[in-house]
């Protein structure tokens, strides 16, 4: 296989696998679903000494992992290249700067959740604002993501798949994508409201986003590995290394 398609395999593996101990902390912390948002300072804060060490630990380990969508995001910006040859990469540009800025808002919860339970016996209001700036920041960041996945849409109805299995954004891909780019957009609704579905745990902006977030990242890995397959044979068959 040329060293292209293996780093770009390994890349799509590491940040699948990533995400899903990610997905796993964020349960085990006690956030999925988070907590009510109608819940008040004490409440809060015995919540975070009830799992204070569950927090911390998983705090910890996503400060290895959160950033997953990091490798994903360079592997698809290759491929993207890979379909714009020949032209200015305005598309690859694009979801390049838009899958590292939308990873930073995956980053941030975790750690703003593990600084809330750092230090249990502080005032409990503070440790409200610290709980709500990392839950909001989690479900509310919906500012760069549109971005990145216009663009993944964009390529899948422009350009023309040749038919042999190396085409990594099938045409349905940018539906998919154009789709989970609308639901992903609710999340900002959190601001509004501290009940129903709307609220940071509601059904429409906290399980909504991550269903389908975590199904449309997976399918696109999916979708990339076998097409990364197709055009490491490709490369092997024409004499490369």
């Amino acid at each position: 296989m040329a060293v292209s398609e293996r780093g770009q395999t390994i890349l799509i593996w590491w940040g699948l696998i990533f995400m899903y101990i990610f997905g796993f902390c964020i349960w085990h912390m006690g956030f999925m679903p988070p907590p009510p948002a109608a819940w008040g300072a004490d409440q809060v804060a015995a919540f975070y000494r009830e799992n204070n060490f569950d927090i911390r630990i998983g705090a910890m380990i996503t400060s290895w992992t959160s950033a997953f969508a990091v490798p994903i995001t360079i592997a698809a910006t290759c491929q993207l290249l890979r379909v714009e040859k020949g032209t200015t990469p305005v598309w690859s540009i694009t979801t390049l700067i838009s899958g590292g800025l939308m990873s930073m808002f995956l980053v941030f919860p975790p750690i703003l959740w593990g600084v809330a339970a750092f230090t249990a016996e502080r005032d409990p209001g503070l440790t409200l604002i610290l709980h709500e700036l990392g839950t909001l920041t989690l479900t509310t960041t919906d500012q760069f993501y549109i971005f990145g996945m216009i663009a993944i849409a964009m390529v899948s109805f422009r350009f023309k798949d040749p038919g042999d299995g190396s085409w990594p954004f099938p045409r349905w891909m940018g539906y998919y994508t154009l789709w989970a780019a609308v639901a992903f957009e609710v999340g900002a609704f959190a601001f509004m409201t501290k009940n129903g579905p709307f609220s940071w745990a509601g059904a429409i902006v906290f399980w909504m986003p991550l269903v389908v977030y975590g199904s449309w990242i997976t399918v696109m890995g999916i979708v990339m590995l076998r097409a990364l397959k197709v055009q490491a044979a490709q490369v092997k068959a024409a004499g490369g290394p």
